[in-house]
């Protein structure tokens, strides 16, 4: 089967963002199909992307047939210029779906929800079918953190939302939650896979060397909490300022924050205003580097904004942290938590419920015996719930259960 593979952020393991689009090709490609990515320079590294001239290049990254539009997208960019980002990516990739030869399937991956439109225009000029992967609810997400707010524009993205539902012939949702949310919204079903953001269980492992790490930053006897990712209004992270304020009496403890995002800088002078001396905020680094790094840390720390909708998120620092055999400190519930209940690798608290967030970092700093223990449990739960080739063997029964 030969697939065309829409991904506005493709990534690869040289980047400094999720990779799941990266793995899922790869194993397609393994399973015996044709991969052929539609994506944007947006995540690639300049010496990744193929030579040529132009708006459109094309050529093998990392093993893998792209299609690179030179679009570039940052989360430090305007919202204005974020959307003039998405409607530049989607009407150029409209063209390449609707002309590209010898496509027999279009799996098209959100966010954003723009990539919606792409698969639709194939579908509707020229009779193609496609399999519509839901990973971020949109609108409803802006909705809820009022980023966007009811009108116009809102109204046009709910049609699109529910036109690319209706008109896929299939959906892959990251849980179960997602899944009934498309249901509803679209009024109908559609055959399904479950397949959450799975472990990458070769590059991320306890057993790795994190040591130079940690005496790069003098970490060598703290119990290390880190953060990993994105720094936007969603992840929540004055959460964890708020918490390492709270925990300044526990002298073991330390905070790592890495990567970027609109809210860093403005964090970074909250640590300096507060004098937060056991915060550390580090830029982004690539996940080959990011592996070495969680293996020197002791807790594995996710925020959200106190929105209930972001209970349903599947970042993808969760399964990095699971595979690195990491304990796991959320502030939110969700199926997430469920999930850490379910193993017994980490603690929650309800959103908004600062005092049990902190409690839950500064019991599993205090037990060590207790820490290392939900961190094997961790490992167990990476290997058998979220391991990514049984992720992708479900996509690939559903593509084969639709046909061509």
């Amino acid at each position: 089967m030969r697939i065309l593979y829409v991904h506005q952020y493709f990534a690869t393991p040289r980047g400094r963002t999720g990779t799941r689009s990266y793995e899922q090709a790869r194993l397609m490609q393994a399973a015996g199909h044709d991969v052929l990515m539609l994506t944007s320079s947006a995540q690639l590294r300049d010496d990744e992307i193929p030579a040529g001239r132009g708006m459109l290049r094309r050529g093998p990254i990392a093993g893998i047939e792209c299609i690179v539009l030179d679009v570039p997208y940052d989360q430090k960019m305007s919202y204005g210029r974020r959307a003039w980002a998405f409607l530049r990516f989607m009407f150029s990739a409209c063209r390449i779906a609707v002309v590209e030869p010898g496509i027999d399937l279009i799996f098209a991956t959100t966010t954003p929800l723009t990539v919606g439109f792409v698969a639709l225009a194939a579908r509707w000029l020229r009779g193609r079918r496609y399999v519509f992967e839901v990973r971020d609810l949109w609108p409803q997400v802006p909705l809820a953190m009022g980023i966007l707010k009811p009108g116009p524009l809102t109204w046009a993205l709910g049609v699109l939302e529910r036109q690319s539902y209706r008109h896929a012939s299939a959906w892959v949702a990251v849980n179960d939650d997602v899944a009934a949310q498309m249901r509803k919204t679209a009024g109908l079903e559609r055959p399904l896979a479950i397949a959450p953001n799975a472990c990458d269980l070769d590059l991320f492992r306890p057993q790795r060397d994190g040591s130079a790490f940690r005496r790069e930053h003098d970490l060598n006897d703290a119990v290390l909490a880190v953060h990993t990712g994105a720094m936007g209004p969603v992840n929540g992270l004055d959460h964890v300022l708020d918490a390492a304020r709270a925990l300044r009496d526990e002298p073991r403890l330390r905070f790592v924050l890495i990567g970027e995002g609109r809210q860093k800088a403005r964090l970074r002078q909250r640590v300096e205003t507060e004098a937060l001396d056991n915060v550390r905020i580090l830029d982004g680094i690539p996940k080959e580097q990011l592996a070495d790094l969680l293996a020197s840390a002791d807790i594995g720390v996710m925020t959200v904004r106190a929105t209930p909708i972001l209970e349903l998120n599947c970042a993808n620092k969760f399964f990095d942290y699971l595979a690195s055999g990491l304990p796991i400190a959320l502030n939110y519930r969700g199926w997430q938590a469920r999930t850490l209940e379910e193993f017994g690798c980490g603690l929650s608290a309800d959103q908004g419920d600062d005092d049990g967030f902190q409690d839950a970092i500064r019991t599993m700093t205090r037990d060590d015996d207790g820490r290392v223990t939900m961190g094997r449990q961790a490992r167990v739960a990476a290997e058998s719930r979220f391991d990514r080739k049984q992720v992708v063997a479900g996509i690939l029964d559903l593509f084969e259960k639709i046909g061509t």
